[in-house]
């Protein structure tokens, strides 16, 4: 579009330049530096990322040709946006008791909350529900008149995530629509089943799979007639973002699960075209901002791009997005409300449709009601400060995130196409391939946290010695008892895969036949063995940094003070404060206490303080030119008088590095050392592991 005409003299004075000038500048501020080495990037999704994106780089990209709402979908679902109705406000309310639900839920919805995302017990291999288990315990239909008391559930919307009780929490649920006169047509929100992300989570499904498909299938054609805006065929991907795995692993073996679905499914009788119109998938949203963006945006096209190879267009899938777990810590766990804010942000710009804000406490499981209400506030702060709901696909226009977007996509669609080839989703867990790739990312994410290459504050950067652990808190209400599971009040007629076996299932519930009675009236009479794979493991970026921290701090306990580690800073302050400084984190990373507040003019005084520590271990820190003329010698007094201390020498040794050794020096910590293999090798000689 030609530029307005009082806009050309401005213009004038900024005449364009091209990329090739453009590289020339930066190479020329680089002074011989690597251009490729600084600037460009790759990603755990073996992307390629350039410093810059211009209009030539997104100017033939597919997507980029269709509108909000049509299309690939890569721009909304909608083509209002957030204009007409929000994202649903769909945070967990995690409790056992009934009556504490209750009251977390109407304080949730009397704060902005719009849908109820309610993790529900499941009953395995038809016992009672675990009683560690933090989820909500329905034993029969009283008991979620209990829960629901004073909700007008044609108001909200109820994401159900019950797992293997998925059909019996159904008949609960719509038992207390026909109880209050409701049409289960003005019923909205979604029924958890997703056998094949709990076996991945788990590594084992305790219920024949068959038998949940069939399940699947009898709830999936009932939603279809009775309650159309209820969805019923879930797909979780976050299972293998807090496994570790890259963006496009999560968004690839996520679709591939879908596609897994909609064939069991329509060997059961439902049409693709049915079963898309109840489908939600379930994200997560990492630190990555950019990348989770367009992996979001992504999503939509591959859902569009399936659904088309299956003869549905158009499909208006719902993308429920959650906020990472992998990336939280439980030291200086207030830090987790910023990695929330950005990721829900993340979240917002993709357009998703619902989403659930991790409380900063959440990795305790019993958030309290301040951590809940913060997180509820961010969902206000993006819809009424920002004004994240009044603009259309705010992400839309950015080169490097229209670009992304793409490559993202085509990325995950290759997944998709490599674990189809092998047989499917099914198949490749089986022969444990899709555990492998996904260890292969966690792995390289984990090297590069131990290098802090990848930051995460609060753990390997910037800790706060002075913070204390999240702990679990102390439950205050009492804890509902299951019920024992017996198939003898419910036997159905049809068979599992019958809609009409869900309007039995309802009728019993609404007779006070109990959760577990039905579970067991809908299990197959001779099952099958237990379905077992490799689980993949759920991981966290601190994890290891914690059990470090851990261990510092039993050692304190015991000991009556952390562990040690004194400096010798040689010199006045100015000539070392930076290193100093730098080096003091790096040892906190661990818990180590670093006593480095005073500066040594003498060798001999060095000396003294070392004999005279109690630290198990010590650190010459200096400019390289103090290094020159004091390292050796005060190695050598300082080992004469502490034969017993482990001495380092913060900053590379250079070629001084065999002199220093044979003077005394074991290590150095610099920038190339291993943060966390370092610390933990400390931790040992220092008697605290």
């Amino acid at each position: 579009m030609p530029a307005p005409a009082h806009a050309e003299p401005l213009l004038a004075e900024f005449p364009e330049h091209s990329y090739e000038q453009w590289h020339q500048a930066a190479e020329q501020l680089l002074k011989g530096a690597s251009f490729e080495k600084l600037l460009v990037s790759k990603t755990y999704e073996d992307i390629t990322i350039q410093p810059i994106y211009r209009r030539e780089d997104i100017a033939n990209l597919e997507h980029r040709k269709h509108l909000p709402g049509s299309g690939s979908h890569v721009r909304g679902s909608r083509s209002a946006g957030f204009l007409k109705t929000g994202w649903e406000v769909s945070q967990e309310l995690i409790t056992r008791c009934p009556a504490e639900f209750n009251r977390i839920a109407l304080e949730g919805v009397h704060g902005g909350q719009s849908e109820l995302n309610i993790p529900v017990a499941t009953e395995r291999r038809l016992q009672p529900a675990c009683a560690s288990s933090p989820a909500l315990v329905l034993n029969n239909l009283a008991a979620l008149n209990t829960a629901l008391d004073g909700i007008a559930i044609e108001a909200i919307s109820c994401f159900w995530r019950a797992g293997s009780n998925t059909l019996p929490v159904a008949a609960l649920y719509f038992a207390a629509a026909r109880q209050r006169g409701l049409d289960y047509r003005t019923l909205r929100g979604c029924f958890e089943n997703d056998p094949i992300g709990e076996l991945v989570l788990d590594g084992m499904l305790h219920e024949p799979l068959a038998s949940r498909l069939d399940q699947l299938a009898a709830l999936t054609q009932f939603a279809s007639s009775s309650a159309p805006n209820m969805q019923t065929v879930v797909v979780r991907g976050d299972v293998y973002h807090n496994g570790g795995g890259s963006a496009t692993q999560e968004l690839g073996y996520a679709i591939a699960t879908l596609v897994s679905y909609i064939e069991e499914l329509q060997a059961r009788g439902v049409a693709p075209a049915t079963a898309f119109q109840h489908v939600r998938l379930c994200l997560s949203v990492g630190s990555d901002y950019f990348m989770e963006i367009a992996k979001l945006r992504a999503a939509r096209w591959l859902l569009s791009k399936v659904a088309a190879i299956y003869g549905v267009a158009d499909p208006n899938i719902h993308i429920h997005a959650g906020t990472s777990r992998w990336n939280k810590t439980t030291y200086d766990a207030h830090t987790n409300m910023l990695r929330a804010t950005a990721e829900a942000f993340a979240a917002v710009v993709a357009g998703v449709d619902s989403l659930h804000i991790g409380p900063y406490d959440e990795l305790v499981v019993s958030s309290d009601d301040f951590s809940r209400r913060i997180a509820r506030n961010i969902h206000i702060i993006l819809r009424e400060e920002c004004g994240l709901d009044r603009v259309i696909d705010p992400a839309g226009g950015s080169n490097y995130i229209e670009w992304l977007t793409d490559q993202v996509a085509a990325k995950s669609w290759a997944i998709l196409q490599d674990v189809e080839q092998q047989g499917g989703i099914l198949a490749c867990l089986g022969n444990g391939g899709i555990q492998k790739a996904v260890a292969a990312v966690c792995d390289a994410k984990i090297q590069n946290i131990r290098r802090r290459k990848d930051k995460v504050v609060g753990s390997n950067m910037y800790p706060d010695l002075k913070g204390k652990k999240l702990a679990p808190k102390t439950a205050t209400t009492p804890h509902a008892k299951s019920a024992e599971a017996s198939g003898c009040g419910f036997q159905p007629q049809a068979s599992s895969n019958d809609p009409a076996v869900v309007t039995e299932a309802i009728a019993a519930a609404a007779a006070g036949i109990s959760t577990a009675a039905i579970a067991a009236g809908l299990q197959a009479k001779s099952p099958p063995p237990a379905l077992t794979i490799k689980a993949i493991p759920q991981r966290r970026a601190a994890e290891e940094y914690e059990a470090l921290r851990d261990a510092a701090a039993a050692f304190a306990a015991s000991t009556g003070a952390p562990p040690a580690i004194l400096q010798l800073n040689i010199g006045p302050s100015g000539r070392y404060r930076l290193r100093a400084d730098w080096t003091a984190s790096f040892f906190e990373a661990a818990g180590f206490a670093i006593d480095g507040n005073r500066d040594f003019k003498t060798i001999g005084d060095a000396t003294q303080a070392a004999a005279s520590s109690k630290a198990a271990i010590a650190v010459i820190t200096s400019d390289d030119a103090t290094y020159q003329e004091a390292v050796a010698p005060l190695a050598a007094a300082v080992k004469a008088a502490r034969p017993d201390l482990t001495l380092l020498v913060a900053g590379a040794p250079g070629d001084h590095e065999a002199a220093w050794r044979a003077a005394g020096v074991d290590n150095f910590v610099n920038v190339r050392s291993n943060n966390y293999e370092l610390n933990q090798q400390l931790l040992k000689q220092a008697g605290v592991l």
